[in-house]
């Protein structure tokens, strides 16, 4: 029997809870809430989820900050995460990206267009989570620096894998570095001959 997705929501407002929580519930998945970031972030001492869908807005722990610590959990890491944002302006998304944020629903939420991005970022959870089951060990942190080392990569090449890695759309990416989104995949067809992979999959099965 196929295990239903696990999605983590979090927010403190107990009415956007209940609204986004009956959006989600066509889908089918196993849903938690919690009232805020720090409530949210003790389930980091358990089994990952499979989604995070956080407020943006909250007092002590923003959704940035619940963004951060789940990134850089090293069981977590590859969990995507989804912000609920009022602000719409480009320096709240790039601030998100740079948190470790993996898309964005602004407010007020459609539940269609939530829907989409959680089948999405789901998607993306299951091709790492595929990836690491299947494939072979992930490289140790000295080999994955010796695998670049060896390609040299320019710094711009290399901060653009990592953002890759992480699953970041070229739109994302120019974003986050000031450059065009043609410039991206311009580094990232140059990175990739480097390393002689044939897609971002392969450089998945190469540093994941």
């Amino acid at each position: 029997m196929t295990r239903r997705p696990r999605v983590l929501v979090i927010d403190d407002d107990p009415t956007a809870l209940q609204v986004t929580t009956a959006q989600l519930t066509p889908e089918g998945y196993e849903i938690v809430c919690e009232g805020g970031g720090a409530a949210g972030l003790l389930h980091l001492d358990g089994e990952p989820f499979d989604l995070v869908i956080c407020d943006v807005m909250m007092p002590e722990l923003d959704g940035y900050a619940v963004a951060r610590a789940v990134k850089k959990h090293p069981e977590w890491r590859y969990v995507p995460i989804i912000l609920l944002t009022a602000l719409g302006a480009r320096e709240a998304i790039v601030t998100g990206l740079e948190a470790g944020a993996d898309e964005f629903v602004t407010k007020p939420v459609e539940g269609e267009v939530l829907r989409a991005r959680a089948r999405s970022m789901l998607r993306v959870r299951n091709a790492y989570t595929g990836l690491r089951r299947f494939g072979s060990e992930p490289p140790p942190a000295d080999r994955r620096a010796e695998l670049v080392d060896q390609a040299r990569l320019t710094g711009r090449e290399r901060e653009v894998l990592e953002l890759l890695l992480l699953g970041r759309t070229h739109e994302d990416i120019a974003a986050m570095l000031g450059i065009s989104e043609r410039t991206s995949k311009f580094h990232q067809a140059n990175l990739l001959a480097k390393l002689g992979a044939e897609s971002r999959l392969d450089l998945m099965r190469l540093f994941l």
